[in-house]
């Protein structure tokens, strides 16, 4: 049985592929994943933290209580700052947390 291994640009397409279909910036959902992630290394010695449903949860609220000032803007749509991401997550979170959870699960094993 031959196995091969997945080309560098394959990995991951298709939770980007459901980014585009569905109109959601890539970089938003692997800043997102990134913080998730960062958490969940803090806490898992810890005891463990909440779930990524639940800490996704806190995370929608918190960004909706920002004020524009905080959450910098979006120049003419451009996620090349990190902050400065158009947060769809807040239009949809039930999509984008869909997403988020196969870009983990893709990239970072959760």
């Amino acid at each position: 049985m031959n196995q091969t291994l997945a080309s560098p640009e394959s990995i991951g397409s298709d939770w980007r592929s459901q980014c585009r279909a569905r109109d959601i910036d890539p970089a938003e959902v692997e800043m997102v994943a990134s913080r998730y992630v960062a958490y969940r290394d803090y806490m898992q010695p810890r005891g463990g933290g909440l779930p990524l449903s639940g800490w996704f949860r806190f995370y929608c609220q918190e960004k909706a209580s920002e004020s524009g000032d905080q959450t910098g803007g979006v120049v003419s749509e451009c996620s090349a700052t990190g902050e400065a991401i158009q947060q769809t997550m807040l239009g949809d979170p039930r999509t984008f947390l869909e997403i988020l959870r196969l870009q983990l699960e893709t990239l970072h094993s959760t």
